[in-house]
């Protein structure tokens, strides 16, 4: 399997492990009943902060490890965008000129302030 295979099968199990598809993950939506660990606005547009968030997360120079970061699209302006098996992930949404973004992270994830500074050099 090539690369870009690789990385899809990726992307279609996280996507699958992240709607709680598999017994004995976490899903975002257990993880968001928790509240956000940090929440943020920004008067730039939803979809140019959650690019930039995916874009910064993936930096395997920050954080030193190598999950991959995936950004689907919900609502009409909005977005998750979520590492590999949904430690960290983001609700990025905009409504009326403002963007909002709700902070997750897993209990137990490392780095949570460094993921949610990288974070705020987004907005």
């Amino acid at each position: 399997m090539n690369g870009t295979g690789m990385k899809r099968w990726a992307g279609a199990v996280a996507l699958i492990m992240l709607s709680g598809g598999l017994t004995g993950c976490m899903s975002l939506n257990q993880t968001r009943s928790a509240g956000p660990a940090q929440v943020y606005t920004s008067q730039k547009p939803a979809v140019a902060v959650a690019e930039c968030i995916k874009v910064t997360w993936a930096n395997v120079q920050l954080f030193g490890d190598v999950a991959d970061v995936f950004m689907a699209k919900g609502d009409p302006g909005a977005f998750t965008v979520y590492t590999t098996e949904g430690e960290y992930f983001a609700d990025v949404a905009g409504k009326a000129g403002m963007t909002k973004v709700n902070f997750y992270a897993k209990p137990g994830a490392k780095v949570i302030e460094q993921r949610g500074a990288v974070l705020a050099t987004c907005l």
